[in-house]
């Protein structure tokens, strides 16, 4: 098996020439990186002395050119689909929540922008409170109305309190 380098390490050999050839090599679920220096061959470790690992093919790539490599291999051959860890649906929640929070930041300072420029230009047509205020107080009474002469209104209702705990005298 090849002994396992840090970037760090790998980084200077490569700046130096050491490193005749690099492979990105397919395993169960991602791509290692094996580099040949003359007779040892060496295998890409993360910071605590495993095998790095990376999810793709391009991300192995983009690592190898990061550190001045610019000709390798890709060998498949033992390549498995999969995951190299397994999904995050707490992360990918709270993106979404992110996400959907700055698309409405967006809308709203969008709504504020065009309201402004109304207001500078002339076009915005201005309300007064109390008659903004009447106009929803007539709105909400004619819908109260509404839901009062409704089927549902005509029908009879439970109105006994739900009794909780105990019953008295028991």
């Amino acid at each position: 098996m090849a002994e396992p380098i840090k970037l760090e390490n790998l980084r200077d050999l490569i700046s130096m020439g050491a490193v005749k050839t690099a492979t990105i090599l397919g395993q169960k679920g991602g791509f290692a990186v094996l580099a040949s220096t003359g007779l040892q061959e060496r295998i890409l470790a993360n910071k605590v002395g495993q095998v790095k690992m990376f999810a793709t093919t391009d991300t192995a790539v983009k690592e190898l050119a990061r550190l001045g490599l610019s000709s390798f291999l890709v060998d498949i051959s033992h390549y498995e689909k999969g995951l190299l860890r397994a999904p995050r649906t707490d992360v990918t929640e709270r993106a979404k929540r992110a996400a959907a929070a700055l698309e409405h930041e967006q809308w709203f300072r969008a709504q504020v922008d065009e309201a402004i420029q109304q207001e500078e230009s002339g076009v915005a047509t201005l309300h007064a409170h109390d008659d903004v205020w009447a106009e929803v107080k007539k709105a909400t009474a004619a819908t109260l109305a509404r839901r009062n002469t409704g089927p549902a209104a005509r029908a009879p209702r439970n109105t006994a309190a739900p009794s909780r705990g105990r019953k008295k005298g028991l």
